[in-house]
């Protein structure tokens, strides 16, 4: 009998546990339905139709195109185009569409269902008017095939403006293969296209002796081929500069650019390359006269390129005179790195600081922290020894300057490192990183994301956040990354878009963060895969902190990619190098896709790359870039100009001297990510983490 009532009440407990988990679930739907209002019908719709009740899902469509959420509306009738029968339903939807719209948005889809169903003359008629030199290429494509196929008499001309008139590319050259016959110009174009410079080559000079005209596409790929499809240099540079003062307003800025590359590679010529680029920077203009700023930047970048080519010296002074004058900062980021390798390879310290002291105020923030960083340590360790300047307090002041100069990661943890800085304090001082001044909250598109979470459809979030990924705020973004990370377990795809989203936000918020313990910061730096990085980190004596840093600098936590390299998986392992791997582990199969595998073979090969260097964590990380070789024939360089002349080189300083880029940034990414990840999930202060690696 007592059993009987305990099996009866352990009955009713369970019954009212599901009558209240069901409770709960209407009462969150009722919630959502009212928190989307007419806009819930667009979600329900699309799960009926995923699940084949089409009819069903049309009512539902319909009524979310009378949405107040204008672009929950229009996604509605674009659903419900897509799913329209028949050929000529669906061309109605889609030319409604475009009716109501008005934008390439709506047209692109329109044309290709026009084309697709070889409807060229409709396709024609609606394309009318179009300015083919800055419509999207696909619908400027669309039309000039339909204008080909119908043999309409304006196809000559258009397709020669089209050609002429923008970047020669794939569809360019794709409609060009097809036709019998094409101007010579066009020939010109798609034999640069293909790197065919040398059959190119007497093409240029016949098109513009023969009095050709000429557009800024032309004039700039004659020049490339110039470049690229002839040795002499020096004529070629010659015969661009001659043509640039009779040349149109908009090509002249390309036959001075041009030339002035070309004088750069000739031997002996870069006094001419130096003339050439400032008239370069000077005639930078559009068409109708205007100042093009990305032109005149793309000139200086070369300029500045060119003079550091003759002397870091000479680059400085080019740097001191136009830097004032360039207009986006972050361009220069790539030659300013390479500048301050040469200083520094060059043991130019003074001039390294005296750079350092003419990027403030002009150049990126990324930029302007790296100078000031390295300068203060080579300040610190006695490397340069100035005569008028407070050494200690000099440096002291730069890296202050550094921690709070709202930048990315790596510098402002190393200067944290230096200074001592604590977790308390550090978190405030990285409730910033880089504001975004320009956000403008677009309520409509949060509202459409976060009806996908919400609806649980994943699948589509990222595809729309990229439309819409400069207007959504700091707690969207926060609710949409941790729902695309929740379904990374059954999904890992899913990880790694979620953590995309949540460090762009990371490094462009409107506002400041709460500090470290933002779910910002977690999301940015997850640690996806747990098990697995504990298990194997363990097993062979790998800081977990240095591992996932290694992990979301190779692959941002994406099991499957594989790079141009053909390094695979999550810790970005070459066959070659995995081979040697599963030969040490004695495996016989192994897949490289897998994130098991991935991370114990990534294991075990840092662990390898450190025990063969010393124990030097920094140098296993270069290592791991660009091999064990180079590191140490860089290490044995430089350490031992170094010390013949009495002078010690810390890590810090010779990460920055590293002859390759790529490794240098390399380093920098590991060195920051593994810092934050200390912090956040490891109880490591910056000068715990840094110390360990660095050495």
């Amino acid at each position: 009998m007592r059993r009987k009532a305990v099996v009866l009440t352990a009955l009713v407990s369970v019954f009212l546990a599901i009558n209240a988990s069901c409770s709960r679930r209407k009462q969150a739907e009722e919630n959502t339905q009212e928190k989307y209002g007419r806009g819930t019908e667009y979600f329900m719709g699309l799960r009926s139709m995923q699940m084949g009740e089409e009819a069903k899902g049309r009512r539902q469509l319909r009524t979310a195109s009378k949405c107040a959420n204008l672009l929950i509306a229009r996604k509605a009738k674009e659903e419900l185009a897509r799913y329209e029968d028949g050929i000529d339903t669906r061309i109605k939807a889609l030319s409604a569409l475009y009716e109501e719209y008005k934008d390439e948005a709506a047209l692109l889809p329109l044309c290709r269902e026009l084309f697709t169903n070889k409807e060229y003359a409709r396709l024609i008629s609606v394309t009318e008017g179009l300015d083919l030199a800055t419509c999207h290429n696909n619908i400027a494509y669309y039309r000039l095939c339909s204008m080909n196929e119908k043999h309409d008499s304006r196809f000559s001309q258009e397709f020669l403006a089209w050609c002429t008139g923008r970047p020669f590319e794939r569809l360019q050259y794709s409609l060009y293969s097809e036709l019998a016959a094409a101007p010579k110009v066009v020939r010109m174009l798609s034999l640069i296209y293909t790197r065919n410079y040398g059959s190119a080559y007497p093409l240029t000079k016949e098109f513009l002796e023969g009095g050709g005209k000429v557009t800024a596409q032309i004039v700039s790929a004659i020049g490339k081929c110039l470049l690229y499809g002839s040795a002499e240099s020096a004529e070629n540079a010659a015969y661009m500069e001659k043509h640039a003062s009779s040349a149109p307003a908009g090509c002249q800025f390309y036959f001075y650019f041009y030339a002035a590359r070309l004088y750069d590679r000739a031997k002996g010529r870069q006094d001419k390359a130096g003339e050439c680029y400032k008239a370069a920077l000077a005639t930078a203009k559009d068409a109708s006269g205007k100042p093009d700023g990305k032109l005149y930047d793309n000139a200086l970048w070369y300029y500045l390129m060119s003079a550091l080519d003759v002397s870091p010296e000479a680059a400085v002074k080019v740097l001191e005179r136009y830097r004032d004058k360039w207009h986006d900062p972050y361009y220069y980021d790539d030659f300013l790195d390479s500048l301050s390798y040469r200083l520094l390879s060059g043991q130019f310290w003074g001039l390294y600081i005296r750079a350092a002291d003419l990027l403030g105020g002009f150049a990126s923030k990324e930029s302007t922290a790296k100078f000031n960083y390295v300068s203060a340590r080579l300040l610190q360790e006695g490397i340069y020894k100035p005569k008028d300047m407070d050494a200690e307090n000099e440096a002291s002041s730069r890296m202050n300057a550094v921690l709070d100069s709202g930048t990315d990661i790596y510098y402002r943890m190393l200067a944290a490192s230096r200074l001592g800085v604590g977790r308390t304090e550090l978190g405030e001082r990285l409730k910033l990183l880089r504001q975004d001044l320009t956000f403008e909250r677009d309520e409509e598109a949060e509202e459409l994301l976060l009806g996908y979470a919400d609806f649980g459809f994943p699948e589509k979030i990222y595809d729309e956040w990229q439309n819409h990924k400069d207007s959504l705020g700091m707690d969207t973004v926060r609710k949409l990354s941790s729902f695309l990370f929740s379904c990374g377990k059954n999904q890992e795809s899913y990880y790694t878009q979620s953590i995309r989203m949540a460090a762009r936000k990371l490094n462009n918020s409107e506002t400041a963060l709460s500090g470290l313990d933002d779910s910002l910061y977690a999301l940015s730096y997850p640690r996806s895969f747990s098990a697995k990085v504990s298990e194997h980190c363990a097993e062979y004596k790998v800081d977990e902190h240095l591992m996932y840093a290694l992990i979301r600098s190779e692959s941002f936590f994406d099991p499957a990619v594989i790079s141009s390299a053909g390094a695979i998986g999550l810790t970005q392992l070459m066959e070659m190098t995995a081979g040697d791997v599963a030969k040490k582990l004695k495996m016989t199969k192994y897949d490289l896709t897998d994130s098991g595998t991935n991370i114990r073979f990534g294991s075990y090969y840092i662990s390898e790359m450190i025990r063969r260097l010393d124990g030097s964590q920094i140098f296993a990380v270069f290592a791991y870039n660009a091999g064990i070789t180079r590191v140490r024939n860089w290490s044995l360089s430089f350490r031992d100009e170094l010390k013949n002349k009495g002078e010690t080189l810390p890590n810090d300083i010779f990460l920055e001297m590293l002859p390759i880029s790529e490794t240098r940034e390399y380093g920098r990414k590991i060195v920051g990510a593994a810092t934050i990840y200390g912090l956040l999930y490891y109880e490591l202060s910056p000068e715990e983490v840094i110390s360990r690696i660095m050495g």
